[in-house]
């Protein structure tokens, strides 16, 4: 959290002291699940002891037995109950609802915020998250734990190779994950999506691997230096590592990525013969720059605000973007969008100067090498290269990327360029987890059960097992 944020509340709680009476005593344990604005769930239990005319406590991660931290400040007065811990950022605000019997209120760990409801009520894991398509094993196929060398990055990457249990050379598909420091499973608000996809590519005759991002769970490198070439670099060392396999088909080795990884999933397979098609969900056709427009619109719209509402957002982040993907150096680039936030926030209302310095404005805003590298991406350098089989799925309920604009513009380029080996496809009511969905936010992410319509496995399965032949 913030320290203008954390500020503002400690003022509020102290300056009630005179008046302030202490209730209750919050001594002992208090269980909760943080619920980030991302849809992302976990368990944790505030526990509390009394010390003077205060308290002392920690903080613990039921799922780890090791995970206790202290917390570093401790403020309860008029029921509102203020918690801090330095060390990993971590701040919380609730307020006692006493017909709940609980505190309900606000978290901030690092970059991430969500609601954060306590109460003497324990919570089991299953409270968490119900995920009915997530497969148990054991399973009716077979998994090997791999490890294969990126030698031209010097890393090594740890992933899963799952094929049907029968000895055979299986076509396989490379699993690429989204933005961010993904696990193999590409886990996202509770949902294991590459894992159910595996389970599901597995029982109709398919093979696949799938593997942690650089510096996620055995894989080495590290994420936080790393960009989309990078990440395409791994997808060949993966394709490369496949063709030394006995059980797999060396001339039915594909790509299938979703959002970043479609991306990637493009970058690898351009003007590469040994990729033998290319399946993108939810990928890029527009540029990286022309899609977060497209975002702001789309969240506008969601929001309920007006067409001259959205421009004006438009029209006050422009420079921001546009000093962001200037230059193809991350550092100058950077450099120049800070100098952009400095002028917003000088512009800015004196309400957000109140509760944040302008250094802290500027540095909360979220930019890295991954991002910078999306925003200069321009997709129809790398599809016109590509001459595979190309499948271009989008859900049209997806408020992060626009499903008509991008799968109209992958078809074009392929089409313009003489690859007419090309299949599009847009879902009815999925979003961009493609999962059925109401709201379809990111937020909902988490609270939906379906990890992915059953719809797209079955679809990506089909046209898989349909392709032609390639010439051996």
């Amino acid at each position: 959290m913030h320290k203008g944020y954390w500020l503002l509340w400690m003022c509020i709680a102290w300056c009630s002291v005179a008046m302030a009476q202490q209730t209750k005593d919050i001594s002992g344990k208090w269980y909760g699940i943080t619920k980030s604005y991302y849809g992302d769930k976990q368990r944790l239990t505030v526990v509390l002891e009394k010390e003077g005319e205060g308290y002392k406590g920690e903080l613990q991660n039921p799922d780890h037995a090791d995970e206790a931290i202290s917390l570093d400040h401790i403020i309860y007065r008029e029921d509102t109950l203020l918690l801090r811990i330095d060390t990993i950022q971590f701040a919380y605000t609730g307020v006692w609802n006493a017909s709940e019997k609980q505190f309900e209120g606000i978290f901030s760990w690092g970059g991430v915020k969500g609601t954060f409801n306590i109460s003497r009520k324990e919570i089991k894991q299953s409270d968490v998250y119900k995920r009915p398509q997530e497969p148990k094993p054991p399973y009716p196929y077979y998994t090997d734990e791999v490890k294969f060398d990126n030698t031209h990055a010097h890393i090594s990457l740890t992933g899963t190779f799952t094929r049907p249990a029968e000895w055979g050379r299986y076509p396989v598909v490379i699993l690429l994950s989204g933005s961010g420091p993904q696990d193999r499973n590409d886990e996202n608000a509770g949902h294991k999506t590459f894992l159910v996809l595996a389970d599901f590519l597995a029982r109709n005759g398919i093979a696949s691997l799938r593997f942690d991002d650089r510096g996620v769970g055995g894989s080495g490198g590290v994420y936080a230096n790393s960009n989309i070439y990078d990440f395409a670099s791994d997808a060949k060392a993966a394709l490369e590592y496949l063709k030394t396999r006995k059980d797999v088909d060396p001339y039915t080795i594909g790509l299938l990525g979703h959002s970043e990884g479609a991306i990637v999933a493009q970058i690898a397979a351009a003007n590469n013969k040994s990729a033998a098609f290319v399946v993108s969900l939810a990928g890029l056709g527009v540029t990286g720059r022309e899609m977060v427009d497209q975002k702001v619109v789309l969240d506008g719209r969601m929001s309920g605000a007006s067409d001259q509402e959205i421009k004006d957002r438009l029209q006050r982040l422009k420079p921001y973007w546009d000093a962001l993907s200037s230059d193809t150096s991350y550092t100058l680039a950077a450099t120049r969008a800070k100098t952009v936030l400095r002028d917003i926030y000088r512009n800015s209302p004196d309400e957000i100067k109140k509760q944040l310095s302008e250094e802290e404005f500027t540095n909360d805003m979220h930019f890295d090498r991954e991002l910078s590298s999306i925003l200069l991406y321009k997709p129809l350098d790398y599809l016109k290269q590509i001459k595979c089989p190309f499948m271009a799925v989008n859900g049209t309920r997806d408020l992060q990327v626009d499903a008509t604009t991008n799968l109209n513009a992958i078809e074009r380029a392929l089409r313009e360029n003489g690859n007419m080996l090309v299949t599009i496809r847009k879902f009815d009511g999925l979003n961009h987890l493609f999962q059925r969905c109401k709201t379809c936010t990111v937020e909902e992410y988490g609270e939906l059960e379906q990890t992915i319509d059953p719809l797209v496995p079955e679809f990506i399965a089909h046209w898989i097992l349909q392709l032609p032949p390639r010439p051996r």
